[in-house]
């Protein structure tokens, strides 16, 4: 290495000017700089630093210092989105990633602004029986020349850039405007942890139910373990005033993350929702069959309902109601559709009641 310079080059972000002849030498400094970071930290209590670095040399990435600098950024953007601790080098394809979604972007605050989003309905049934008991809410976009944009796109999207609350406004409101009309079912609302960290949440979903005159008994609030591992006790202060509000909680995809047994102690749980990952298992190894019934035995012996989903054949449905689930849900019973499909079901449940 002949030599390098090293600086603040932003709030929050340092940068290193590099000179040499070898091609490797980013990615060795990128490694070297990582690992020094890992290194703990003793002051009251061990504190663990991680960064994420983006990369650019010349002369591929950039013959000027505003180029090279510009590409860096980039790459930066692209392995903090990647996740904590992660390196990208500079290629092509990041600068087509950040175009598309600038473009994104810019939709997504037209859509948020117009509310052009849809929400569809999957039915959850009664594992005896298997007759409708609620619906969960899933949030649709269908661009007007995009086509239909996954969750998986604009939710991060959303909560990435500040537009997560007003997006799950828009999804709260409409399910439970939707929900009541249908006395009979329980309505699921995801909330992200942006939401959770939202001050004004409880206050949204209080004013929402007395909008729509929907009671809360019927309105299911689902959250991930992700929400309880950044500041676990700013989320069990909002879940315990949202559980005053009379609604229920549930913790979705459980198994699939840190699954602390703690967690289920400390946090105001009604439900739990088994990750569809172990279903889709159950019929092909027999320690899922096990993981599964300890589940729905810990899950009854705190008070919970459980929840499979992700139910896509009779088999899995038959071994789950052996299991002891309460409800399910998943293709077997029914794809996800729009209010309309909800309102002419219930509409023919209600004649077939009658006679």
């Amino acid at each position: 290495m002949a030599g390098a310079a090293f600086g603040r080059f932003d709030d929050d972000a340092f940068a290193v000017v590099l000179a040499s002849d070898d091609a490797q030498c980013g990615t060795d400094l990128a490694d070297k700089v990582s690992a020094a970071l890992a290194e703990p930290i003793f002051m009251d209590q061990m504190w663990q630093l991680s960064a994420g670095i983006g990369i650019a040399q010349a002369p591929e990435d950039g013959t000027t210092g505003d180029e090279l600098a510009r590409h860096a950024a980039l790459a930066l953007r692209a392995a903090k989105r990647a996740g904590r601790g992660s390196v990208r080098r500079f290629a092509p394809q990041i600068h087509q990633e950040h175009s598309e979604r600038r473009f994104f972007l810019r939709e997504l605050e037209t859509a948020i602004n117009d509310k052009v989003f849809d929400v569809h309905y999957q039915p959850v049934v009664a594992a005896d029986g298997g007759g409708m008991v609620g619906v969960e809410a899933l949030l649709r976009w269908n661009h007007p020349t995009r086509g239909a944009i996954p969750p998986s796109l604009f939710i991060p999207l959303a909560e990435q850039s500040g537009l997560m609350s007003q997006l799950g406004e828009i999804v709260l409101r409409r399910a439970l405007a939707d929900g009541a009309r249908w006395p009979a079912l329980s309505v699921a609302v995801n909330l992200s942890p942006v939401q959770i960290r939202d001050r004004w949440l409880v206050d949204l979903v209080s004013v929402a139910m007395a909008d729509t005159g929907i009671a809360s008994s019927r309105v299911v609030l689902e959250v991930t373990e992700g929400i309880l591992i950044d500041n676990p006790q700013e989320a069990l202060q909002r879940l315990e005033a949202l559980r005053a509000l009379g609604v229920s909680i549930a913790l979705d995809d459980f198994g699939t993350g840190f699954s602390s047994l703690s967690y289920l102690q400390k946090f105001p749980f009604n439900r739990l929702k088994i990750d569809r990952t172990f279903v889709a298992s159950l019929a092909s190894s027999g320690s899922t069959g096990a993981i599964i019934q300890a589940i729905v035995t810990l899950g009854h012996g705190l008070g919970m309902k459980v929840l499979a989903e992700g139910v896509e054949t009779d088999e899995q449905r038959v071994l789950l109601r052996l299991a002891g689930c309460d409800e399910m849900q998943g293709f077997l019973f029914a794809r996800p559709a729009p209010a309309a499909e909800i309102d002419k079901f219930m509409t023919r449940a209600g004649r077939s009641a009658v006679a």
